[in-house]
């Protein structure tokens, strides 16, 4: 559905030589976030004055990570629910080994008014047609 490129820096690598678990949630980030920008969009604007917030995420860690690595991060689906979507993502290492995959649960969210809003169609309808 959709890829993009991250490379382990300095500040992804804990005190046990490889990439710190947290670091998951900042590379579905990175690549969410790329993802929303190649449709015209951003996490602060999905249309009709709603951005994103999340509700929740899982993350499996399936292989060890070590700095300078290269990664190639999917959005691999996104499901919608009646007032969320969930994003599914797949992290691979340059030997094409999936080394994180997991899902975050997004809401459109009015950042201007502090409250949660339906999804707007513009945003569904684009996603609809990938």
């Amino acid at each position: 559905m959709f890829s993009t490129n991250y490379k382990v820096r300095i500040d992804d690598i804990n005190y046990g030589g490889h990439m710190g678990n947290e670091r998951a949630l900042v590379i579905f980030q990175q690549t969410r976030m790329d993802w929303l920008n190649s449709l015209g969009f951003d996490e602060i604007n999905i249309g009709d004055g709603k951005g994103t917030i999340q509700l929740e995420s899982h993350v499996y860690y399936l292989k060890e990570v070590v700095l300078g690595e290269e990664l190639l991060c999917y959005v691999k689906e996104v499901e919608f629910g009646k007032s969320y979507f969930d994003i599914f993502y797949e992290v691979k290492n340059q030997s094409d080994e999936i080394v994180l995959k997991g899902s975050t649960r997004m809401m459109a969210f009015d950042y201007e008014r502090k409250r949660v809003g339906r999804i707007p169609k513009v945003f569904k309808e684009k996603i609809d047609k990938i």
